[in-house]
């Protein structure tokens, strides 16, 4: 980014008297603010220690009773046997009344028993509850029991259709599996309404640990802890509250909004983002949460956080619970007017004189500075005239200073040059033989020279703006041309054929090249044009009279051939015919007896009379069946009248039929396909005697035809799909490469904007967008199979547990069941595109079933053999197959035939793009895989995907990182100006000297000048003048110690890693954040750059 002369003044003189101002003014504010916040924030934590403290009192009491409680029943004092339960029930009922915030205590015995005292006011207010469920042989007791506040009993009743099993329940399967007391996630109690918390404890038998006696627990009500926060005082307009890590709200200021009534009318705690109060919200969304593998908040140490609301600044902290079984978080928020107001009102005085001082020398500084700008800009505006080719007018004026009048000296010269080079080349282009001409790579003729007149009837000016198309004799003709020079860049004696203005046929020869804009872009074709009509007329009449005489030649040597031929073949006729009177009875009866097709010969109604064996084999009769057999007992009934209508016509004519097609059932009942001949056969007398003819049995043929004509239509249907996939990937390429420049320019500007600035929601949208739009690029580059992004070893139960954990939350309707192999293979794949083929796969069954379904998951270890894998164009060996089933209502064969097409749908227009199976398709595909399809219409669709197996570890995820600044310089490569921008941008921002230069060839010059001052290249793979791969080759020629960064619009596809394992040290696919690229680099300078887990050539393990 430039800036000009009279700017570059203004802005250094009021930089100079305003920032001094500025700094003077603020840097006493701010240090008297940052003692003030020191306080506020001490204050903060104190009243998180404060509520940690109340809060472990308040639940460390259920905790105290469950442990009694076990050791009451471990020493049986009290216990869940029928003379006991009286006394269980008397030390629950003291428990409750003892400590009001119980809700309830429990015992659960693994036989499924149940015994709970709760609070109830079915019956009285104050009351309780008791549940008792008992077992006796194979009958399930369950009785319930009401007692007034005096513990009076009130009502008995039993409850037949109660079906509550403790066992099922978390409290009691957590405690049993830990052998611990765990703790729940706080909830809204159903009887109470009130939100609570439970705790539950294993209880073992006295000396025995192996022996689980039964689990106890306690429900506590926490809502005394909403109380206690909302008589907390934290300055005039501060507030607390509590969350646990799975962000829901467990403690406010007003206990009611913490309930929130769902669907199906019961209550759930509020979630952090539904809460009621706006600013606790907005100080939760100011802090980034990190989250452990379950999706649960982390927080090691206390965080704080500033931000604003309604336009009032506010500080946060949020504190989590020392004591770890207590997974809760304490936020409190403060704004700073409640300490910071005071001082805001000493500033406007001082602040009003140094604005008075500051004008004053402004308007000074503004007079010396336009006795320079004038005279440069009468030289901006002679330059620009330069530029544009406008040299009739002279806008250069004098000045006092020396070097601005040289320099309009200088410029007075350069324009008289331009006009003498300017006629010198006119002269020539009048007075060229040979026809110059420019046209636009579409065909339209922008420039001609006069000499067109002279090889054409056409003037000059017909021609300019009309189409090439036009004067082609022949369109495919022009298609070749451009073909041709776009493949070279260059066309030499390119011979064409034109038609002139009175349709003559004119031969031209064109000697042309393709021309460039300054992006290196091609935008047109400039060439020479002769005329060569009197050359190719020679060459035509000398063809003609080649031709005229090797036809002769011809016609004389097959009139030689034919005359010898006839000759051969009376001889040969004559000998044949003596042999074949001698042998004929001989040789009938060889061929009956020894061809392998069926032989038969029928009377005149239709019995056999006469057959070969392997007519037998093919209808599956006995030889001894056979005999006098009529045909229409193993003929199908749909044949039966067809043939004898054949048999009466050939009956009349004599005339033979060659070859029919009919089906016949065997014996066993089974039918087969077979043509056949029939012929009549007549007497001495030409009377007729019956038919004989052949059978050949094609059944094994056309089922092989039939299986042809499938895997032609397969590998058709795969060809078009990479014919369209190239241009998906042509396309997200380019597109990746505009979102690069929005993605950089927005990082940029984040970096000086402050969470709570002016401008910071907007950016953060506009990033948001280009993270939609580069999830469509990777769709798009999905199916073009455009690359991998990040191959590792994966175990694909695990990535399956993932993806159905998080369709299945948003999609409650829909069952999913696993039968998932173990052990599993591991494959490579790229984790990120795995898991988007099975939300698509998800998300397309989930769409078939309307009115909910099951989708059947089930994973295995095969091994595929050459023949299966022949028709998927993949390697035979190891796999991991994947199958993906649901119940919905299936496809027909014509949907089958299209489903992996991109933009191709059954569904209404908003309810899908057609890309989704088309990119599932295609990253299936760059994976070395395969994918099939099963379906039929009401009976459900079943995806088959096999991945090939590897040998290698599963590997680790990597951990979150910020933006990483350093130092040095690196040199930016790229073809577009916007990405180079932004990229210098980024780098001067993390602390790196960048020089940016534009293209291959310019890098190389470049490199070869300043190679010792480079510490890293940062290179983009396509560029049109010359590829990333040519331009890391010569780098490495000049410094073979080059540490090159290579980055493209495409992912990381077979081209790409052939470049890295030329000596890359990385690689960054576009867009690419400043916090990605500070890492990428940060790793290439270090040389902790990431390497694959396993093969580093991303090879498969197929055996």
């Amino acid at each position: 980014m430039k800036i000009s002369v009279r700017w570059a003044l203004i802005l250094g003189i009021l930089g100079l008297i305003w920032g001094t101002q500025i700094i003077i003014t603020s840097s006493s504010y701010i240090s008297s603010e940052k003692v003030l916040l020191r306080h506020a924030r001490d204050i903060m934590l104190n009243i998180a220690d404060l509520t940690m403290t109340q809060s472990a009192h308040h639940l460390a009491l259920a905790q105290g009773a469950a442990h009694l409680t076990g050791r009451l029943m471990t020493s049986e004092v009290v216990g869940s046997n029928q003379g006991q339960l009286a006394v269980l029930e008397k030390y629950f009922l003291d428990q409750l009344a003892m400590y009001p915030h119980f809700s309830g205590i429990y015992v659960g015995a693994p036989n499924g028993d149940f015994f709970y005292v709760n609070r109830s006011e079915d019956h009285s207010p104050d009351g309780y509850r008791t549940k008792i469920i008992q077992h006796g042989g194979d009958r399930r007791h369950v009785r319930l029991r009401f007692r007034g506040s005096d513990r009076r009993v009130l009502v008995e009743q039993t409850d037949p259709q109660d079906a509550f099993d403790p066992r099922s329940r978390p409290w009691y399967q957590s405690a049993s599996t830990q052998n611990a007391i765990v703790w729940t996630d706080p909830y809204i109690f159903y009887t109470s309404q009130k939100p609570g918390i439970t705790i539950a404890g294993p209880v073992y038998r006295k000396g025995d640990r192996d022996h689980l006696q039964a689990i106890v627990g306690v429900d506590i009500e926490i809502d005394q802890l909403s109380s206690f926060i909302a008589s907390l005082r934290i300055g005039k307009n501060g507030r607390a509250f509590m969350f646990n890590n799975n962000n829901d709200v467990v403690a406010f200021h007003d206990p009611e909004k913490l309930k929130y009534a769902q669907q199906d009318g019961n209550l759930r705690l509020v979630k952090i983002h539904e809460m009621a109060d706006a600013i606790g919200k907005t100080a939760y969304e100011a802090v980034a949460w990190a989250h452990d593998d379950s999706g649960r908040i982390h927080l090691a140490a206390p965080v704080f956080a500033r931000f604003v609301h309604d336009g009032m600044p506010y500080n946060a902290m949020f504190a989590p619970f020392r004591d770890p079984q207590w997974p809760w978080i304490v936020g409190v928020y403060l704004p700073e007017s409640d300490y910071l107001g005071a001082i805001q009102e000493n500033r406007q005085a001082g602040i009003l004189m140094a604005i008075g001082i500051s004008i004053i020398a402004t308007l000074i500084g503004l007079v010396s500075v336009r006795g320079i700008v004038r005279p440069l800009s009468e030289l901006e505006k002679e330059a620009v005239a330069i530029k544009e080719h406008d040299l009739s007018q002279d806008h250069v004026s004098g000045s006092i200073f020396k070097e601005i009048q040289e320099t309009a000296d200088s410029f007075s010269r350069m324009k008289q040059a331009l006009r003498t080079s300017e006629e010198k080349y006119r002269h020539i282009f009048n007075n060229i033989q040979d026809v110059y001409y420019e046209t636009t790579l579409d065909g339209q003729i922008v420039e001609l020279s006069p000499s067109i007149e002279k090889s054409s009837r056409y003037t000059r000016q017909e021609l300019v703006g009309i189409w090439m198309d036009d004067l082609y004799q022949e369109i495919a003709e022009r298609t070749a041309f451009v073909d041709a020079i776009r493949a070279d860049g260059k066309v030499t004696d390119y011979e064409i054929r034109l038609r002139d203005k009175d349709g003559t046929l004119l031969y031209c020869a064109i000697t042309a090249a393709l021309k460039y804009n300054a992006q290196g872009q091609p935008v047109g074709i400039v060439g020479s044009l002769r005329n060569i009509n009197d050359r190719k007329n020679s060459e035509i009449k000398l063809l003609r009279y080649q031709t005229q005489l090797e036809t002769l030649v011809r016609e004389r040597t097959c009139e030689l051939e034919q005359s010898n031929q006839q000759l051969r073949l009376a001889f040969e006729t004559r000998k044949a015919n003596e042999e074949v009177i001698r042998k004929s009875e001989e040789k009938y009866r060889s061929i009956i007896e020894n061809m392998d097709n069926g032989y038969y010969e029928l009377d005149l109604s239709g019995n056999i009379v006469f057959f070969n064996d392997p007519y037998c084999k093919i209808i599956g009769f006995s030889k001894e069946e056979m005999v006098g057999l009529n045909f229409r007992r193993y003929m199908a009934p749909e044949t039966i009248d067809s043939l004898q209508r054949r048999f009466r016509a050939i009956y009349k004519t004599g005339i033979p039929e060659k070859l029919s097609r009919f089906n016949l059932i065997r014996k066993d009942g089974t039918h087969k396909t077979v043509e056949a001949s029939v012929a009549l056969i007549t007497g001495h007398q030409g009377e007729p005697l019956g038919f004989r003819g052949v059978v050949l049995d094609i059944s094994e043929r056309l089922a092989a035809e039939h299986e042809k004509k499938k895997l032609e239509e397969r590998l058709q249907q795969i060809q078009r799909l990479e014919g369209i996939g190239t241009l998906a990937g042509g396309v997200a390429h380019d597109f990746n490469n505009l979102l690069m420049g929005i993605q950089g320019n927005v990082s940029l500007m984040l970096l000086t904007t402050s969470p709570g600035g002016r401008h910071h929601d907007k950016l953060k949208s506009i990033e948001s967008c280009v993270a939609a739009g580069a999830d469509l690029t990777r769709q798009l580059l999905g199916f073009a199979r455009g690359g991998k992004y990040q191959v590792q070893a994966l175990n694909m139960n695990q990535v399956i547990h993932i993806t159905t954990g998080m369709f299945g939350r948003t999609r409650k309707e829909i069952r999913i069941v696993e039968k998932l192999a173990e052990p599993l293979w591991t494959i490579m794949a790229d984790q990120s595109q795995i898991e988007q083929v099975l939300l698509n796969l998800f998300i397309n069954a989930w769409q078939a079933m309307a009115e909910g379904g099951i989708i059947f998951l089930e994973t295995g270890n095969v091994q595929l053999s050459e023949e299966f894998v022949r028709p998927y164009g993949i390697a035979a060996g190891r796999y991991v197959r994947i199958s993906v089933t649901d119940t919905g209502i299936g496809m027909d064969e014509v949907t089958q035939q299209r489903i992996f097409e991109p933009f191709f749908t059954t569904k209404e227009i908003g309810r899908g793009t057609g890309l989704g199976l088309a990119s599932v398709y295609g990253i299936v595909k760059n994976h070395d895989g395969a994918i099939d399809v099963s379906s039929r219409l009401g009976e459900g669709t079943t995806f088959y995907i096999y991945l090939p197996a590897s040998d290698c570890p599963v590997a680790k995820q990597d951990p979150l990182y910020t933006v990483a600044h350093g130092a040095g310089t690196i040199l930016v490569v790229d073809d577009e100006d916007t990405v180079l921008e932004v990229s210098r941008n980024m780098l001067e921002k993390l602390g790196y000297e960048a020089i940016a230069v534009l293209g291959g060839h310019n890098a190389i010059a470049t490199f070869a000048q300043t190679s010792r001052d480079i510490d890293m290249v940062l290179l983009d793979m396509i560029m049109p003048d010359l590829g990333g791969g040519a331009v890391l080759d010569r780098l490495k020629t000049i410094r073979p110690d080059v540490k090159v960064l290579l980055s493209s619009g495409y992912s990381l596809s077979e081209q790409a890693e052939a470049i890295v394992a030329r000596g890359c040290a990385g690689f960054i696919q576009k867009p690419f954040s400043i916090e990605q690229l500070g890492k990428k680099i940060n790793e290439v300078l270090n040389g902790t750059c990431p390497r694959p887990p396993c093969d580093p050539e991303g090879r498969h393990d197929h055996r």
